[in-house]
């Protein structure tokens, strides 16, 4: 007879469920280790970039775990306490004309089984179950066979007399396999996806951003190209004052101004500048009618490889520098600070 199982086949059971039992903490701690590495390696500079790396990282990990879990640790554990029922049961046997059906099912937090149909000469055949994986041990359908049986599962088997013209027993089609494995993966996956990219982006919201004390934040009512560079240029001018320099279009703040309204500096055209006067103040020295960045007349643009100081037409038009009333940096002096890199930028 041909036994299925052993207390060999259950030890090493044993020890492979163990090793994924470590194995999944170990996978999950060494993406995490990398996530936070790669949060502590982000600036402002490369913010963008790492953001959108760390969000692909996060997801193959999560889709990685997803797939050892469904189709290598989880299996595992439901062979291991499978083999284990399977130890302490009452085995019996008995014997007939056997008959593997084609359908394959799952028995919850347990293996996958076929059905076998055993007629005994009982006016009712025997219903039993056998192991999926075992099926290329079993004989052509018709064959007259002895079984050995625990808790309804075959876990032995001797042919007395192979069937005539009766069909060899497969398994599902690779296909089939295929698609079966996806349908358990993909809304798993898909899941993790949304919630991974809706943690990263909370995190690198946390890392990248600050209060307005450690911060100096720039709205321009112009273009603004390659921000990161500009805000990168300043922290460095700054020299660890504060943590970072925020540089951001108006439309930045369209669905709320209150931001707007405490910036520190602010770049405006002429053409517009009544429509933000009540948050602007000159600081003690500087020009009440603000400090010019822009001047289409002599051609001198500060900054002009990040702002495109343009109206909606197209053409350039005058632009100013103004101090934010409701700045957090007006008395430290990190606001006039800034103000004087942002205008070094243009001699550059």
């Amino acid at each position: 007879m041909t036994f299925f199982f052993n207390d060999e086949a259950i030890r090493k059971s044993r020890a492979r469920a163990g090793r994924y039992r470590r194995i999944l903490p170990a996978t999950g701690a060494a993406f995490l280790i990398l996530f936070i590495v790669l949060c502590a390696l982000t600036r402002t500079g490369n913010a963008r970039i790492m953001l959108f790396l760390s969000m692909g990282m996060m997801i193959a990990a999560g889709w990685a775990i997803i797939a050892l879990w469904l189709f290598a640790a989880e299996p595992a554990r439901a062979e291991e306490r499978h083999l284990d029922g399977l130890a302490k049961g009452e085995t019996e046997i008995r014997e007939g004309r056997i008959t593997l059906d084609s359908d394959v099912f799952r028995i919850p937090k347990s293996v996958r089984v076929r059905k076998v149909r055993l007629e005994t000469g009982e006016d009712e055949p025997l219903s039993l179950n056998l192991n999926e994986r075992f099926t290329p041990s079993m004989p052509t359908n018709g064959s007259l066979v002895r079984v050995q049986v625990v808790h309804k599962f075959i876990t032995g088997i001797e042919v007395l007399e192979e069937g005539n013209g009766g069909t060899v027993p497969r398994g599902p089609s690779r296909g089939r396999r295929v698609w079966r494995a996806a349908c358990r993966f993909f809304p798993a996956a898909v899941i993790w996806g949304m919630m991974a990219a809706l943690l990263t982006g909370f995190v690198f919201n946390q890392i990248t951003d600050t209060d307005p004390t450690h911060k100096i934040v720039i709205y321009a009512d112009c273009g603004i190209r390659n921000a990161a560079e500009l805000a990168e240029k300043l922290e460095h001018g700054l020299n660890g004052a504060v943590r970072m320099v925020k540089v951001h279009p108006f439309a930045y703040a369209l669905f709320g101004t209150e931001a707007l309204k405490h910036a520190d500096l602010y770049i405006v055209p002429d053409s517009r500048k009544q429509d933000y006067a009540e948050w602007f103040e000159a600081l003690p020295g500087t020009p009440p009618e603000g400090i010019t960045v822009c001047d289409p007349e002599s051609g001198s643009a500060v900054a002009g490889a990040y702002l495109t100081y343009a109206s909606d037409n197209g053409k350039r038009e005058l632009y100013r520098l103004y101090f934010g009333s409701g700045s957090a940096h007006r008395e430290d002096g990190l606001a006039l600070r800034a103000a004087e890199l942002l205008m070094a930028v243009g001699e550059e």
